[in-house]
């Protein structure tokens, strides 16, 4: 049913959404993003959210589970998103084609998205040298292998404009839902979650998700910062790194994601932690390392204070 106060809060002209697939691409994943978009557009009672379908040439593409859709070329035009939808061999989908749209896009500075294996093919195109993407924690290790110079993040979810991304399954309707925040209002965003009976999670990967009004050099900071979380790199480095003084940096921290560059960064080390105690079978001194700790001590003694147990308790609760 259409909410009259949701299309009065604000005025915007229509969001264009691209999705560019291949064959081979996750439906799942596509109904993830159209179906959201859709039920935005219901309660605005406008069509506030298109989108188009593309690929290479047009034509109809197989989607992983051998369901046809058919899609139209690749347009010179650039949306206000885009979203890259690759296969499970990423390969495939890194067309010269493909490559020289997505750096061409880019330069326009449209916001771009991807999904999953999608991240392969951002690396590919060069497209994670400053702004990451996120990758499954199963998959992040093997990504960097491939590409060490890109930047992935151990996120379910990513929305660090002009960069987002999601690390594929239902991950891809929070990223969505980010999306639709982003282009009309949070409010919107959660009304849509309630009629998808979705409950999105209340812990994420950042403790803090970065408004799109923060500057560059908070984005960069917290880029390096995901990109460095198992290293020793020193918050003056990462200030260096910016182009900006600590004090400053420490300013823009405090204004726009309500605590210092030192606190943003323990909390982030934590949350890797967190997940990967809960996802995966390592030891817990092997993921102290893992997240910057020198010592399992002082890990345990981090992570209490942070969630309120030991790390070995909360492995036994999940």
């Amino acid at each position: 049913m259409e909410d009259k106060d949701l299309a009065q809060e604000y005025t915007l002209t229509m969001t264009r959404v691209s999705i560019h697939i291949a064959d081979g691409f996750p439906i799942l994943s596509l109904t993830l993003i159209t179906e959201p978009l859709r039920v935005a557009n219901r309660e605005l009672g406008r069509h506030q959210f298109s989108w188009m379908v593309q690929s290479d040439s047009g034509g109809a593409r197989l989607s992983s589970s051998g369901i046809p859709l058919q899609t139209i070329p690749l347009s010179e035009d650039p949306p206000d998103a885009l979203i890259l939808l690759a296969s499970y061999k990423p390969d495939l989908s890194a067309t010269a084609k493909t490559i020289s749209w997505l750096q061409r896009i880019d330069r326009t500075g449209c916001l771009i998205g991807c999904v999953d294996t999608g991240a392969l093919v951002f690396a590919k195109a060069g497209l994670l040298g400053r702004r990451p993407a996120a990758a499954h924690p199963e998959a992040n290790a093997g990504f960097h292998r491939q590409f060490p110079d890109s930047l992935f993040v151990d996120r379910m979810y990513d929305f660090s404009p002009p960069r987002f991304s999601s690390a594929g399954g239902v991950s891809t309707l929070d990223m969505t839902l980010a999306l639709i925040g982003h282009y009309a209002t949070q409010r919107l965003a959660g009304r849509v979650a309630k009629i998808l009976t979705y409950d999105p999670p209340t812990e994420g990967w950042m403790p803090q998700v970065i408004p799109p009004s923060a500057p560059k050099e908070v984005r960069d900071a917290v880029a390096i910062m995901h990109a460095n979380l198992s290293t020793r790199i020193t918050v003056s480095e990462i200030a260096n790194r910016v182009g900006n003084p600590v004090w400053k940096l420490g300013r823009q921290f405090t204004r726009y994601l309500h605590c210092s560059p030192t606190t943003y960064f323990v909390q982030l080390r934590l949350a890797k932690a967190r997940d990967m105690l809960r996802n995966t079978t390592l030891a817990v001194g092997d993921i102290a390392t893992e997240c910057g700790y020198e010592n399992s001590d002082a890990f345990s003694r981090a992570y209490r204070s942070m969630y309120g147990r030991p790390p070995s308790l909360d492995r036994d609760l999940h």
